[in-house]
């Protein structure tokens, strides 16, 4: 992992990263939204923690082709520090990022209880559920290699499941191979990595049940990431498991909305993630349908 979110660093505030692929011929949007959050974090005191981020997917990025990430100190206040980052692509800006780092404060701590989970090492580590998220990634993608995925089976899928107050709720482990350095820039980059990875599919699930088309196979359905927020909560290491918790509220006005809690193993909860995918039935062509991906 440490590899696939390696940047060179050429100017002061200028980084350069090679983004993976997700989707066949489309760069994986997590990867991008990692890479410019640890361009951000890069220029900020190590003893800051980004706190919170927010990117726009502007255009779609070419895998496998420089990215270079431009980073713009906004702030430096006495506990808070401000980042914007612009990634460009040939000369066009594919993703933009504000992301916010603060010193640590010792005060009240709470959360709510993890909901209920099995344990990752009691579900296989291959499954039915794994190979249909696996479906939309492209063989050649590193993110095969370094994410370890294990749905929570019995949950809601694709192409089934029951509404449950309100909305679609299916819940995933997740981790990063192998080990990572005791970097907790690095870890919040990981985890923004993975981030991305299942949340378009979530609001797709509401999309197929509102529009009445459960059943109907994902690649009827044009997803692409709009917008990216994450507020970390606590501290916590990508390479060991973490529990992420989906929910879709809402789809509609083509667009699809998806929440994200992020647990770790014993029970603290680590990040929220919010984001909304562009969602949108694919008319009719002679041509075969791309693969949905995140």
């Amino acid at each position: 992992m440490h590899d696939v979110l390696h940047l060179d660093n050429p100017h002061p505030n200028t980084f350069l990263g090679i983004c993976s692929t997700g989707g066949r011929g489309r760069a994986y949007g997590g990867h991008i939204a990692a890479q410019a959050l640890l361009a951000a974090h890069r220029t900020v005191a190590p003893e800051r923690a980004v706190h919170s981020l927010h990117g726009y997917f502007l255009m779609m990025g070419r895998p496998g082709e420089p990215v270079q990430y431009d980073v713009h100190p906004v702030r430096e206040g006495g506990t808070y520090a401000l980042r914007q980052v612009s990634a460009h692509q040939h000369g066009n800006e594919i993703f933009t990022l504000t992301a916010s780092f603060k010193t640590a404060e010792t005060d009240t701590d709470r959360h709510v209880r993890m909901p209920p989970a099995p344990d990752p090492t009691t579900l296989p580590p291959h499954s039915a559920a794994a190979d249909r998220l696996w479906s939309g990634i492209d063989p050649s993608s590193p993110i095969r290699r370094v994410v370890d995925v294990r749905p929570v089976l019995g949950d809601i899928d694709d192409d089934i499941g029951t509404v449950e107050h309100g909305g679609q709720r299916r819940r995933m482990w997740f981790r990063i191979r192998p080990d990572l350095p005791d970097d907790p820039a690095l870890h919040a980059a990981a985890l923004t990595y993975c981030s991305d990875l299942t949340v378009a599919r979530t609001a797709a699930l509401g999309h197929l049940r509102a529009t009445g088309t459960a059943g109907t196979p994902a690649q009827t359905l044009y997803l692409a990431s709009l917008d990216h927020a994450i507020w970390f909560h606590r501290p916590c290491r990508a390479d060991d498991w973490l529990l992420f918790v989906h929910h879709s509220p809402t789809s509609g006005d083509g667009r699809g909305l998806t929440t994200a809690q992020v647990w770790t193993r014993d029970g603290a909860l680590v990040a929220t993630v919010n984001q909304e995918v562009l969602l949108r039935s694919r008319r009719p062509t002679t041509s075969p349908a791309p693969v949905l991906v995140p």
